[in-house]
């Protein structure tokens, strides 16, 4: 029987109730130049940090993401907020609040009491900043020590500590090239705020077409034996067509609480051959089944659960070339600390 692990990355694992894939930021809106051939580009995401109770991290084309942690011991907060800047200059910033509670809008976010921003208007389960009011609740974030947001009414939502908030915005500004400019978070100094997007990587995604094959029972019992599958409980096969007259079959092998590990093949002519891919699948102790696999549109999307409240662990998206699949966008959260906003650690463009 195979062995695996929940997820791979240093996470406090505890099952809970399932969960969807974390919400994902909207994209930067800063452009950036990009050729329009396949560039080749090997992944490699960036590393998270962590300052007190906040998470930061940037994508290899400069947008930043800072997310609150709720405390290491105590209750959980009734709010948990993310920071997010793309490259460029100038980029604007949008701030994005989760709140256990519903808030009537427009909200006041008060920085030690003093209020500094007001508006927000609601996207999926969000409530969304943009513009000179994210600008200024950020900046001020820097020099407080506790966020409260007033909602239309004067009702307060129970507050959110700012232990790390200024460290992690000096981090962004300083990764971000803008200390010491007048585009800065919390470094302002007056030189411009000149420094260009990077050019993103190119992907070329193959055409998907025709219908995928019918699987002979001998061949997924093969499969499963070649991947070392459980040999009970576990959901069927899933094919999915793939370009002209190959299919993607999509095996499940183990199940835990909250994640389906699966292994792929690639069929043709009646021969499965293992999925091959530009960058190791994330969690799986053996490096070769993914985590809670879904493929549509020539793009394999992966969730690896830190835990079932889906506040922890690793997103991936890879796009199928034809040959292999390749890392298109990776998200990660380390820390099982409530805050379900993944920051986008690699990122690249999909042509077709």
């Amino acid at each position: 029987m195979r062995r695996f692990l929940p997820f791979a990355l240093p996470l406090s694992l505890f099952a809970c109730n399932g969960a969807s894939a974390p919400p994902a930021p909207a994209p930067s809106t800063s452009p950036s130049p990009t050729p329009l051939t396949d560039t080749a580009t090997p992944p490699r995401p960036l590393p998270l940090k962590r300052f007190g109770d906040w998470a930061v991290g940037c994508d290899n084309g400069g947008t930043c993401q800072a997310g609150s942690l709720m405390p290491e011991e105590g209750d959980a907060p009734a709010l948990t907020l993310s920071i997010e800047r793309g490259p460029g200059a100038d980029a604007p910033v949008t701030i994005r609040l989760r709140s256990q509670d519903d808030i009537a809008l427009p909200l006041t976010a008060t920085v030690d009491d003093e209020p500094v921003a007001r508006g927000g208007t609601q996207q999926d389960d969000a409530i969304v900043l943009t513009g000179a009011p994210a600008m200024a609740l950020a900046a001020k974030l820097a020099s407080g020590r506790t966020l409260t947001l007033i909602a239309a009414g004067g009702r307060s939502i129970t507050p959110v500590k700012l232990t790390g908030a200024s460290a992690a915005l000096r981090w962004i500004d300083d990764r971000q090239g803008r200390v010491g400019t007048t585009g800065a978070i919390v470094a302002r100094g007056t030189k411009p705020d000149t420094r260009p997007a990077p050019p993103l990587p190119v992907v070329r995604a193959a055409t998907i077409r025709g219908e995928a094959a019918l699987l002979d029972p001998l061949l997924i019992t093969r499969m499963r034996q070649q991947a070392d599958c459980d040999d009970h409980d576990l959901p069927d096969v899933t094919t999915k067509t793939l370009d002209g007259p190959r299919t993607l079959a999509i095996v499940p092998c183990a199940a835990g609480a909250y994640n389906i590990l699966s292994a792929l093949f690639v069929i043709e002519r009646g021969e499965a051959i293992p999925a091959s891919f530009d960058m190791p699948v994330a969690g799986d102790s053996d490096g070769d089944l993914v985590y809670n696999a879904t493929f549509e549109d020539g793009i394999l999307d992966t969730f690896a659960k830190g835990r079932g409240l889906g506040d922890c662990g690793m997103t991936q998206r890879y796009a199928w070339d034809g040959t292999r699949f390749r890392l298109v966008e990776q998200r990660q959260m380390d820390d099982c600390r409530g805050n379900p906003d993944f920051i986008r650690t690699w990122t690249a463009r999909v042509i077709r």
